[in-house]
């Protein structure tokens, strides 16, 4: 365990690192699973919000977290990150949509649904709900994932088979 300066607890132990809020009655503030095996946390310097975890991977674990103090000053470039990934927060507007164009509703039997609701338009083609567009994909094809699962299926078969040493005949004469 570490304290830290801005009032904070830092814990760890194989598989997660957990910061905890001191004043707020040990609240857990956040906390950081590597992919890989903690072997110990460190602060670095007076304050900083730079963290570092020596892990079973060549790399040592480098975690920055701007709300526990600013970057050291031979690192001042982490905040200048912070900054421009905090300017570029933008949600994508048709996140839970998917584009059609009209071949692809006339694939999808589904051509009379422009002018509805249903379809946005937008350029050369229609924006569609994610979840209504693999309703209508499902009633279109209902046997879509039975082949994707053959496929599949057929593919592992085939990555097994190329390791396999292959045994050539000699032909008599």
């Amino acid at each position: 365990m570490k304290f830290h300066p801005s009032k904070k607890l830092l814990s760890c132990d194989r598989k997660i690192i957990k910061v905890w809020n001191i004043e707020d009655d040990f609240s857990l503030f956040t906390n950081i699973e590597p992919k890989s095996e903690i072997n110990d946390l460190e602060i670095c310097g007076d304050g900083s919000g730079l963290i570092f975890s020596p892990q079973d991977q060549e790399k040592i674990g480098t975690y920055f977290l701007p709300s526990l103090g600013p970057a050291p000053k031979w690192c001042s470039f982490l905040e200048q990150l912070t900054e421009e990934l905090e300017e570029s927060k933008s949600t994508t507007l048709y996140e839970d949509y998917k584009f059609l164009t009209p071949v692809d509703l006339e694939k999808l039997n589904a051509s009379h649904l422009i002018g509805t609701p249903a379809l946005k338009a937008y350029m050369h083609g229609y924006f569609m709900e994610l979840k209504a567009y693999q309703k209508l994909l499902a009633t279109v094809n209902p046997f879509a994932y039975e082949k994707y699962r053959k496929d599949m299926i057929a593919a592992k078969l085939k990555a097994k088979t190329k390791d396999r040493i292959n045994v050539q005949k000699k032909q008599l004469k």
